[in-house]
């Protein structure tokens, strides 16, 4: 497990706290009016802040040397300032913006988006709060385990979002599809998102009815902002207890490369710490970066983003279904290229394209039994925006996916089950302000798949209202389809999308350091799939006749202004689901679904002491899971989910330069989680069938080393 990465964002992160620079001021108009709402926001960055009802704004940031900084707001010509970051730590300047005749105090339309990297919304969850979040172990994915309308499935790993599955949140970055976004997983063992935050300036991660430019994802989506050019030349080395990784940046006036690799090995963590898995090679995975960025012209910006992993495992899985225990030995490579080019065309138009190519293999040597599977994707989008004026602007644009699967089985002879895929899509969306309160943004999208010769076309619709200076009520709603999974397809061709209906209504008042949030949503899903046992051979025995619903409310409460140097929020979901699917004999709640789901997550910064402390605190409810000891289905449930996680940073010099002391303690109370049971397929002796439990492979992981910059 790759834990390693949230020490190297502490190191990175923590050690430039000294170094950033505060910027503050006020924004007015020409009758000295304050302007509450005004984007302030370092070009090139995610780095920025509203004002409040004052027209006053603050924030701080890590960016260096010469920086542009843009002052925008609906109805007012914007402003745009040179600074040089280096020259001191705090800067304060006013802004008077010279009104054009357009509307003021715009609205946003924001239904079941919670953003860490939109300039024209509020920072949800910055680079930082992912790295520092404890139980998230620096990963993205987990990150957004801390938010409401995320179920807790701890023995899977990926996002399952308000009622779906995990295979119904689609991955994008910077736009374009991530194929493969999490590392290979062994059976029952929790898999995590295989990029470091420090790759990113921002994550959006919208829970439902989404923009009309994603598609091919029922429930959600996550689209993952690269880094800014660089800003200058700067190289590390660190060594930790789980291996070693090294980087290096080297800028121009206009462009940056950036170049990292690291190797990471489990081996003595897992002897540090209790294991609940009986391994046989302990992970052991490999990983080379190349980030390049260059500025085209006054607004042209081509980025490349380039990456390889490999990781081999090997364990010990108790197979119930067959009473003996099975070897499993695992390697996984994994290649993603991804390019894109944004630009403006004249004052009204800009131009966004992206080339992308994903390559993944998986070999799973079972005992004397072997699987392969390869997955390639190759991917070309084009978009335009058209800033018809300032109450309007128009986005469309088309895509293309061409998708190959192939899977070749050794076990009791040879087979091969291949299948390829051309996925067409066009899309277009307009947002209309019609007054200063009020906007709506009318979009639809049309998808041609070659593979199960469907063509479907989506209406997707957003309103949004204005209620007071910090507060808004949003309403969305839209169709969303999605192909069936490639364990399905690849014995069915001939199966049809899987459907979900989305409505989702909002409620969100927000400052610059308080947010809160409620948000109720309905969900039904049509033509999923359903079978009459799991891995049929026959074709005929799957079709699209499964069905279901969702219904929820989430709550979301941010502060950082009570406490000093402290930062908090809780979130908490209800959720109603049901399914009928698979080989479900009738509808019921699935095996990942919690009724009730909480997370608390508590950091602050000791100023004086060095250190910087944060603990999260996560709950759910019971999960069902269907035992053929009793009658029913889905008839029995795991005893509630808790977990406490710790992390203290101190920082510190080490021969001259900025180091970290670091101690990170997951599950800190050694809760005994368990996520459900697997069952033999035939009764004992006694006529009991017997179950092995689904637990996380530690008891509790601790983890403390020492990081140096060199």
């Amino acid at each position: 497990m790759k834990t390693y990465i949230v020490i190297l964002t502490f190191l990175f992160l923590l050690s430039g706290v000294s170094a950033q620079v505060r910027l503050s001021g006020k924004v007015t108009d020409q009758k000295q009016m304050p302007l509450g709402g005004a984007n302030i926001f370092l070009q090139g960055s995610y780095d920025g802040a509203s004002t409040d009802s004052l027209g006053n704004f603050s924030f701080k940031t890590g960016l260096k040397g010469i920086q542009y900084l843009s002052a925008t707001f609906i109805g007012y010509k914007p402003i745009l300032r040179k600074l040089d970051l280096d020259s001191t730590k705090t800067i304060v300047l006013n802004f008077v913006l010279e009104e054009t005749g357009g509307q003021s105090n715009e609205v946003m339309i924001n239904a079941g988006a919670f953003e860490a990297s939109d300039e024209k919304k509020a920072v949800m969850l910055r680079l930082f709060d992912i790295a520092t979040t404890p139980s998230a172990q620096g990963d993205i994915f987990g990150a957004l385990g801390s938010l409401p309308g995320v179920q807790k499935v701890g023995e899977d790993g990926r996002v399952f979002v308000r009622g779906g599955e995990g295979y119904e949140t689609k991955t994008f970055m910077d736009g374009m599809l991530v194929e493969t976004p999490y590392l290979s997983r062994m059976p029952d063992m929790p898999t995590r998102g295989r990029y470091s935050p420090m790759l990113f300036s921002g994550t959006l991660f919208s829970t439902g009815a989404y923009s009309a430019e994603y598609g091919q994802a029922l429930s959600s989506i996550v689209d993952m902002k690269t880094n800014a050019p660089e800003t200058e030349d700067k190289s590390s080395v660190s060594i930790m207890s789980v291996g070693i990784m090294g980087s290096t940046s080297k800028c121009w006036k206009n462009s940056s490369l950036s170049l990292s690799g690291d190797y990471v090995t489990s081996g003595l963590s897992n002897k540090i710490n209790k294991q609940q898995v009986d391994w046989i090679k302990s992970p052991v995975g490999i990983d080379g970066t190349v980030m390049y960025r260059q500025k085209t012209g006054k607004t042209g910006m081509y980025k490349f983003f380039g990456t390889f992993n490999n990781s081999t495992s090997g364990m010990i899985y108790p197979n119930t279904q067959t009473g003996e225990k099975q070897n499993i030995l695992l390697n996984g490579s994994n290649v993603y290229l991804n390019n894109t080019y944004n630009n403006m065309l004249g004052e009204k138009w800009m131009i966004k394209s992206g080339l992308v190519w994903n390559y993944d293999n998986q070999k799973f040597d079972l005992d004397n039994d072997q699987v392969v599977t390869n997955q390639k994707m190759i991917q070309a989008k084009f978009g335009f925006i058209n800033f018809i004026n300032d109450q309007t602007e128009l986005k469309f644009g088309a895509d293309w996916v061409n998708y190959s699967y192939e899977q070749k089985i050794r076990m009791n002879g040879n087979f091969r089950l291949p299948f390829s895929n051309n996925q067409l899509s066009g899309f277009a969306e307009m947002e209309y302000k019609l007054t200063k309160k009020f906007a709506t943004r009318l979009g639809a999208r049309i998808e041609n798949s070659s593979l199960l010769n469907q063509t479907t076309f989506v209406p997707r619709f957003s309103g949004a209202y204005k209620t007071g200076n910090h507060s808004q009520v949003s309403l969305a709603c839209g169709q969303f389809y999605q192909n069936p999974e490639e364990d399905y397809l690849k014995f069915a061709p001939q199966l049809k999308a899987e459907k979900a209906d989305h409505l989702v209504m909002t409620w969100q008042y927000q400052t610059e350091l308080r947010t809160f949030r409620v948000e109720g949503y309905l969900k039904k899903y049509s033509d999923l799939v359903k079978f009459t046992k799991p891995l049929a051979y026959d074709p005929l025995d799957y079709s699209n006749t499964g069905s279901g619903h969702a219904e929820g409310i989430d709550f979301f409460w941010r502060d950082k202004e009570t406490f000093k140097s402290t930062d908090y929020w809780i979130s908490y979901s209800w959720i109603n689901a049901r399914r009928n699917y698979k080989d479900y004999p009738s509808a019921a709640i699935p095996g990942y679904v919690s009724e009730h789901n909480l997370s608390v997550v508590y950091k602050r910064f000791f100023e004086k002491l060095h250190t910087f402390a944060a603990v999260t605190y996560s709950f759910a409810s019971s999960r069902p899971y269907h035992d053929p000891n009793f009658s029913g289905f889905m008839n029995s449930k795991t005893n509630p989910y808790n977990d406490i996680s710790l992390s203290l940073t101190y920082l510190l010099k080490c021969f001259g330069k900025p180091a970290v002391l670091h101690l990170m303690v997951n599950n800190l109370a050694g809760f005994n989680n368990v996520f459900g049971y697997n069952f033999t397929n035939t009764p004992n002796a006694a006529g009991y069938y017997e179950s092995t439990p689904i637990k996380s492979p530690f008891v509790r992981q601790t983890i403390l080393l020492i990081s140096i910059m060199l």
